[in-house]
């Protein structure tokens, strides 16, 4: 996996794919346990940098068939993609998806001699299971370097290190394969997040180069990222997502799951002074996620302490930007900005994309901008890379 759209380490997560691109950029294709969203763009015309919406759909993901991160039945996700795109009209072959929650394992900033990017290659190889609690053996690893620092008298690298398991990744292979698609890079969820709102994220730091929180709300898991000129300077992934949410609300009404679905889409969580419902059921959802929702503020307030608790050089975070599904329940956005005592925004990577009116709806584009930023952060990954 290149990071950030460089590449440096050429044995890292591409080791098994090309790391060549055609010309035909690769789609972007997100896969959860909940959904499987794909994303085609391309450069504007005569304006370098500005993308368009080419194709952008998503589908159910089969019940079951993706758990923590892995794709557990690759039959029936490879017979969905397939049959997907071609009712979408998905014409490139090649893909580039993501891994996401704990299937990424994320270390920012850990110090490395300032050498050639060769040598440093194999230290960060020979160090690296210092870092990881799995064998060196049974991982992908990939690291990009993200700013020099002095300390003890010398230059030093501050080197992002990502890995996740062999098993997990080749699942992803296999699955595409199948599908008769050829996987050309694997990602980060929440740093394909970060290419998608690009903007978004420069216009929060400003001058000042403010922090911010990136917070993906997906699947089983929620990924904090502190944010600062788009690289992570911490990552966590907390054991608690919309899916859980979604599991809870089944269980504590006593319904099914897919009707637990259709009441979470509808969710409002109340805040101080809009506690009214229209919906019963709506009500009682929200009342069966509120131990959740306190569980969760609670991890994120915890890892923003110890962020600040341990590295103090860095100025308050002022912003949380949420993402994915999470980020479409209604008032979340509030609910944590009063619990948490910071601004809080919805991530939209639409603003930055031009997409024609007759095709798209702008109203549905918007409305689930959170949900597609994963895809589009990889399609535009697929033309930057190209």
């Amino acid at each position: 996996m290149n990071l950030f759209g460089r590449e440096i380490n050429t044995k890292g997560f591409l080791r098994s794919f090309s790391s060549r691109f055609s010309k035909e950029p690769p789609i972007g294709i997100d896969i959860t346990n909940e959904f499987i969203i794909a994303a085609e763009l391309a450069e504007v015309q005569n304006q370098p940098g500005q993308y368009e919406i080419i194709r952008l759909a998503l589908t159910e993901t089969p019940e079951g068939a993706v758990r923590d991160g892995e794709v557990v039945d690759s039959v029936r996700v490879a017979e969905a993609l397939k049959n997907f795109l071609d009712e979408h009209q998905f014409k490139s072959r090649k893909v580039i998806t993501a891994v996401s929650g704990q299937a990424a394992i994320i270390r920012p900033r850990i110090k490395f001699p300032a050498i050639p990017i060769k040598e440093l290659q194999e230290v960060v190889m020979h160090d690296a299971e210092r870092y990881i609690p799995f064998p060196i053996q049974d991982v992908y690893i990939d690291f990009q370097v993200t700013g020099t620092v002095e300390e003890d008298n010398m230059t030093k690298y501050n080197v992002l290190l990502v890995t996740a398991q062999k098993q997990l990744i080749d699942t992803y292979i296999e699955t595409f394969a199948q599908a008769e698609l050829t996987l050309v890079a694997v990602d980060v969820a929440s740093f394909a997040v970060m290419r998608a709102i690009e903007e978004q994220l420069a216009q929060a730091e400003g001058e000042e180069q403010q922090l911010n929180v990136l917070i993906l709300i997906r699947g089983e898991t929620t990924d904090l990222n502190v944010v600062q000129n788009g690289a992570p300077l911490f990552s966590r992934s907390i054991p608690l997502g919309s899916s859980t949410m979604i599991e809870t609300i089944a269980a504590g009404m006593g319904i099914e799951l897919q009707e637990a679905v259709a009441i979470f889409d509808k969710l409002v969580i109340p805040v101080v002074g809009d506690e009214t419902f229209d919906d019963p059921m709506v009500e009682q959802a929200a009342e069966e996620i509120r131990t959740l929702l306190q569980e969760l503020t609670g991890e994120i307030n915890k890892s923003i302490d110890y962020f600040h608790q341990s590295q103090q050089e860095y100025m308050r975070i002022q912003q949380l930007i949420l993402s994915d599904r999470g980020a479409k329940i209604k008032n979340l956005d509030q609910y944590f900005a009063h619990k948490l005592g910071m601004d809080v925004e919805i991530s939209n990577p639409i603003r930055s994309l031009s997409f024609d009116e007759t095709v798209f709806s702008a109203a549905y584009l918007n409305e689930n901008a959170p949900l597609f930023a994963t895809a589009i952060g990889l399609a535009r990954r697929g033309i930057e890379e190209n």
